[in-house]
Parts: C-alpha cells; sequence; structure tokens
C-alpha cells in the first residue's frame, strides 16, 4: 500500500487542457478507485471515481484504460473532471458555478480496498500565469480586458455573454483567450452596474467604444477583430458582424439566425420589445406566441417556444427579424448542440448557413452541430457536465439545456479545439 504512487501532470494547468494521471507500485491486476473531488466558486462540492485494474506491471494509465466501473465509462484523460457529480441533498443542482478567474483545485486519491493509498492535487486555471485583468469602465463600457503575456502585436477578440446578463461566461472564455495569446475584452451589457436592467432594445450602439477601444490600444493586432457569443450573446455577436464592418471574424456558439423579443425578469420573459436597437431605432424582431403559463418549480424546456415561433409566424415576419448576416466581413463559425432544449439553435444556425450560402458570401462558413449535446456547448471544456438545467438568474425560472454528460463534454472539448484553430487561421498564427 505505501508503495503506491499517483503522479498527475500538469499539476498547474489551464482548464482546456488534458492532465494526465498514471498510478504504479499496484500488484498486476489489482482493482484500484481513482477519486476526484473539487469545489466550485458557489462552494458546491463535486465528486466522480473511476475504478480500474492495474495491467501487469502493476500500472494504471486513467488516459490509456477503459474504467470497469465509476462515473463515466470509456477511455478518457479527463473524464474524471467532466463527470464530476454534485454533492447535494434536497434541492436542485445547480451547474458548476465559475464567477471569477480564480483557479480551481481538483483532489485527486487512489483507493485500494478502502483504503487511501496516493493523492495529488491539481489546479485548474482560467487564466495562464502572466495574463492580467483590468476593469475598462470608459465611455460608459462594463467590461474587463484580459492581456496575453508578449509584447504583441496580439489579434483581438470581444466576448459577449448571453441572456443571464452581466459578465456570466464572457469573463472567464475571455481569460481562456487571453491565455492563448488574444487581447480579449469580456463586455457586458446588461443587469450590471448602470446598465439597464433587462435585456430589452440593448443599443447597438453601445458596441462601437469598445470595439474602438480594442483597435486603439497599440498591442493589438490592427484591422483584425473577432467577436465571440454565446446564445443571446450568439445573436448578438452575428447582429455585430453585420452592423460593423471592423469586425472581421464571428464565432457564435448556439446562435440565432433572427432577432428575436426581448427578455424581462419574471417567469413569463416576454417584453413586446425587440432585444436590440440602432440608431435610437428597436430592430425589427420575431414575437414569441402566447403560451401556457409557466412555473417556476418545474425545469422547462423553451425550444418548442422558439420553433413555434419561427414556424407558425407570418413569413414576412421572420424574413423581417433576420439577421443580415452576409453583411459580416469575414469568416463565421457557428457550434450548436443536437438536443438544444432552451432554442432550436441547430436549426437556428442551418438558417444562418443557407441565408449564407444562397448570398454567396465570399468568406468560409461552417456550422459544427454536436449529437447528445445541448445549449451548453460553450467553453471552459473538462468541467463538470452532469447537470443539464438551472435557474435562469434573469427570469427566475429552472431550464432544461439539453444534452447528456458525455455528448455535453465531447462538444465542449472538440468545439473549443475548433475555435482556436478558426481563430488562429484567421489572425494567421
Amino acid at each position: 500500500m505505501a508503495s503506491v504512487r499517483m503522479d498527475a501532470e500538469p499539476r498547474k494547468a489551464l482548464a482546456d487542457e488534458k492532465v494526465h494521471i498514471k498510478l504504479t507500485g499496484l500488484a498486476p491486476g489489482q482493482r484500484v478507485t481513482v477519486r476526484a473531488r473539487a469545489r466550485d466558486h458557489a462552494g458546491q462540492v463535486w465528486e466522480s471515481n473511476a475504478a480500474f485494474a492495474a495491467d501487469g506491471g502493476g500500472n494504471v494509465d486513467v488516459s490509456a484504460q477503459a474504467p470497469i466501473g465509476g462515473t463515466y465509462g470509456a477511455v478518457d484523460a479527463t473524464g474524471l473532471f467532466w463527470s464530476m457529480v454534485p454533492q447535494v441533498e434536497g434541492k436542485d443542482p445547480a451547474p458548476f458555478a465559475l464567477t471569477s478567474v480564480t483557479p480551481i483545485t481538483v483532489a485527486l486519491s487512489a483507493e485500494v480496498e478502502g483504503k487511501q493509498a496516493a493523492a495529488a492535487d491539481v489546479e485548474r486555471w482560467l487564466a495562464a500565469p502572466g495574463v492580467t485583468r483590468t476593469d475598462v469602465r470608459e465611455d460608459g463600457l462594463v467590461s474587463v480586458f484580459f492581456q496575453p503575456t508578449g509584447r504583441g502585436p496580439h489579434p483581438a477578440v470581444l466576448v459577449l455573454g448571453g441572456s443571464g446578463g452581466a459578465l456570466r461566461w464572457s469573463e472567464q472564455v475571455a481569460a481562456l483567450l487571453a491565455s492563448r495569446g488574444c487581447a480579449a475584452l469580456a463586455l457586458a451589457y446588461f443587469d450590471m452596474e448602470h446598465l439597464p436592467p433587462n435585456l430589452v432594445e440593448i443599443p447597438l450602439d453601445y458596441f462601437a467604444p469598445a470595439l474602438q477601444w480594442l483597435r486603439a490600444r497599440p498591442d493589438v493586432t490592427p484591422g483584425k477583430t473577432a467577436v465571440v457569443g454565446a446564445s443571446k450573446g450568439g445573436e448578438l455577436a452575428l447582429l455585430l458582424g453585420a452592423t460593423y464592418p471592423e469586425i472581421t471574424a464571428v464565432v457564435a456558439y448556439v446562435p440565432s439566425n433572427v432577432v428575436h423579443e426581448g427578455i424581462t425578469r419574471g417567469a413569463d420573459g416576454r417584453a413586446g420589445k425587440s432585444s436590440w436597437a440602432y440608431r435610437g431605432e428597436p430592430l425589427p424582431f420575431l414575437p414569441r406566441r402566447p403560451g401556457g403559463e409557466i412555473r417556476r418549480e418545474v425545469p422547462v424546456a423553451l425550444t418548442p417556444v422558439y420553433l413555434d415561433a419561427l414556424r407558425n409566424q407570418d413569413p414576412g415576419i421572420v424574413e423581417w427579424a433576420a439577421i443580415p448576416v452576409e453583411r459580416i466581413r469575414g469568416p463565421v463559425l457557428l457550434i450548436s448542440g443536437h438536443d438544444d432544449q432552451l432554442w432550436p439553435s441547430p436549426v437556428f444556425s442551418e438558417l444562418v448557413i443557407k441565408r449564407l450560402s444562397e448570398r454567396r458570401h465570399p468568406y468560409p462558413f461552417r456550422h459544427l452541430c454536436y449529437e447528445n449535446a445541448g445549449h451548453s456547448v460553450g467553453p471552459p471544456p473538462y468541467l463538470p457536465t452532469t447537470v443539464t438545467q438551472s435557474r435562469h438568474p434573469i427570469r427566475d425560472i429552472v431550464l432544461l439545456s439539453g444534452g447528456d454528460t458525455r455528448g455535453n463534454a465531447t462538444a465542449k472539448a472538440q468545439g473549443w479545439a475548433e475555435v482556436l484553430r478558426f481563430l488562429g487561421e484567421h489572425f494567421g498564427r
């Protein structure tokens, strides 16, 4: 027992890097259970486990061996990370919470015959050493800038979260992008500080100073700026790309092809107004059709609501609300989950592709749709994907996001790799 050794490398690494876990010093064929335990930024504890049989040399390589039992079932170096389950009783679990770029510590241990035989801790970073974080409050902006290491010039990326508001999601993604060499600005556009409390008629004019702020930096590559957004932020990313020619590449996770009705507080969430405005005028939008009562305590799938609005509305209204994506002056990458239960992003994305094709968009465009994945397919990868519902911070209802644990984990990892490749090709690095 005392001779069992656990090696986990790297001990400190970015959240999008794989950790290789190996055990030595076991007897051939001996069974060992590897456990992982972490606490998210909200204080919720998550745990996973996987049982292995040592090979003929008394070794276990988690990256190369399939577990014979546990919270995941196939060979996967990161299985212990994304299969962690929340340890809660008497209430609905929430997804793994990230509220800052503080590292997450994962405690690993190996048990033989019910007793701990070895242990190791690993740190999962959202911002690499040397990446700096700066609050930006110029020209009315509510944003956070992440500056990568090195003198540059660095490619510029504007990062936009979804209907959760504030800097949810966008701050962590901007930190990861900066860790990969991008000058990344996470921008809030409602529900924070002096910004509007609801996602209703948000002026696209607000985003122009953010683009100008990025372009004015001497350490930013001139002439190329990408925008990355998710959900309503994906809708917004396409819309900004079609509005501002200085945006030269768009990445939209689970986006929409049309402008939708705005979102207000409360279970119904219907605003009766557009989500966006430009130059003082609200943009045409696709209204949601009246539906049944939404109960706060029952998880809800909203995809049927949005499909109903899309398919049973007057075609003229749908075209009126369509985002003119053909005006985007650069390549477009769309990522969705086939089982998206929050809204039909695969359908929306295919309609974007159809419009780009019909209008002979001169730049590359692509839609990646992952099987068994839902709405939560955005980065960071390799974090728990076992909870597929969450209470919406604005509407205060529990929404189903769709997909299963492995499907969502696969989409997060593979989609993120494709995003980095896409940005690398666009920026020439």
